[in-house]
This record gives structure tokens, sequence and C-alpha cells, in this order.
């Protein structure tokens, strides 16, 4: 685990394996871990760069709101660092607005971008549940995992996770990023609809068809706009990066191995 300090902040970053560049961007509550299980199905080609939002791992805290073209400037000065010029891009979540933002604003860098269970306007549903995490963090992070494993999993998950569900909580519950608070304030104002024409690159979204947080129809809105992009669905919850991992996982790859 290595760390940058740029004017802005003191950006956590990892770097795994080599070969082809491919930056990742976690979600909300997460660190750079997010993708573990999804890299664990992916084949040794790829060199990783693994970069955390404000108040994740070894990123220092806002001290202000979080803006998208912030987290973009930090994730192209961790690029230039490592002197990566060129590199395909992905993100979850909050991750993937980052991810599209990055794509939008650094054309001649990225690609190939994909977007996992990303948006690009936050609409009053889900305003209203990013307001509700906030609430439930500051209460009790014990209790909002509960609530996350309830909504964010499928039955069928829930089902195969009941032996092991309180391990589970506690560990989610201890490992939510301090700067989860600030995250949610940036998720509850996203738009970042405006740049999705300047996305040039080959786009892959993929959207969770039994998604409660972030509902696949905003997939579906991001396929449309961006020129070329190819939409792909897949029958997990929010929380398919992990119930889904070799879904995700073959979907990434095969995006990413044809449009090198």
């Amino acid at each position: 685990m290595s760390t940058l300090q740029t004017p802005e902040a003191t950006v956590g970053y990892d770097v795994v394996g080599e070969g082809t560049p491919l930056l990742l961007f976690h979600g909300t509550t997460m660190n750079r871990t997010a993708w573990d299980l999804v890299r664990a199905e992916l084949p040794a080609e790829y060199r990783y760069v693994l970069i955390e939002l404000p108040g994740s791992g070894e990123s220092s805290m806002p001290d202000g709101p979080i803006e998208i073209e912030g987290l973009v400037r930090q994730a192209l000065a961790v690029a230039d660092h490592l002197g990566v010029d060129r590199f395909h891009v992905a993100g979850y979540s909050l991750g993937a607005v980052v991810a599209l933002a990055t794509a939008a604003q650094a054309p001649d860098r990225v690609a190939s971008c994909t977007s996992l269970c990303g948006w690009a306007t936050t609409d009053a549903r889900m305003r209203f549940t990013f307001g509700l995490w906030r609430r439930l963090i500051a209460t009790s992070p014990e209790l909002f995992m509960r609530y996350a494993v309830a909504d964010g999993f499928t039955a069928g998950a829930i089902a195969a996770l009941e032996p092991m569900l309180d391990g589970v909580i506690a560990m989610g519950a201890s490992s939510i990023a301090p700067g989860s608070d600030a995250h949610l304030e940036l998720d509850e104002r996203i738009d970042i609809a405006d740049q999705l024409a300047s996305i040039a690159a080959p786009t892959l979204v993929i959207g969770a068809e039994q998604d409660r947080w972030v509902d696949v129809s905003h997939s579906h809105g991001l396929a449309a706009a961006i020129a070329g992009a190819r939409l792909a669905t897949v029958p997990f919850g929010h929380l398919v990066i992990q119930e889904g991992a070799a879904a995700v996982a073959a979907l990434v790859h095969d995006h990413v191995s044809g449009t090198r």
C-alpha cells in the first residue's frame, strides 16, 4: 500500500500485478479491497491500480465536500506518478461515476471504461436511501450492516450466508470507511449527465437486475446516453461485486481484452 501527496490530499493506492494497466475505483463506505473477489476471478495479466476515495484506507479525510472533478484529478495524479499514460478504468457504484467521469475528462488516456452499478444523476429515491445510510451509520455501524445485507444481497445469497451472518455483519461494520458520510453526501447530489457525450472510450455498462439502491434503469440510461456503449445485466443485487464476482470478472475481462 502506498500514498501520493497531491496539492489537494493524500491519496492512498495500491498496485498489484504486471501487464495491462486497469484502474479500479471502489464504492461508498468501502476501500481498495472491494474489488478483491473480482480480481481473484480475473486472469493474471493485469496491473491493477487500486485508488482509494477520500477517507478510505490510506487516503486522508476530506476537509470539505468531495467533488467528482477532484477525484478524477487524484486518479490521474496517481497514474502520472506511476508513469501510466494510457489505461483501462472500471468502477463500482460511486466508483463507477468516477470511472465514467475519468473517461469523459481524459479521453486521450482511457482505453476502455466499465461501469458497475453506476448512474449519471441521483434520483429522489436514491437521495432518500443515501440519507438513510448516513443516519444508520451515525447511529450504529452494526445496524447499518444488517440493513445493507438485507437490501444489498439477493435472497439466495442471504440463505447461503445465514450460518455466518453475525460474523459477516461484524466484519463489515468494523470496515466502514471513516469518510463514508462524505461519500454519501456526494452520492446525494451526483449529476454527470452532461459529461456522458464526451466519453469516447469503448464502454461496458453492467447493471444488477435486483439492485434496490441504484435501480437497473440507471444502467439502461447510461448505455443509451454513451455512444457505442454495451449494456449487460446480471441477476444480483447492488452487492454484486461480492455475490456475483465471477460474472463481473468475466464481463470485465471480455470487455478489456477486446479493447486493447
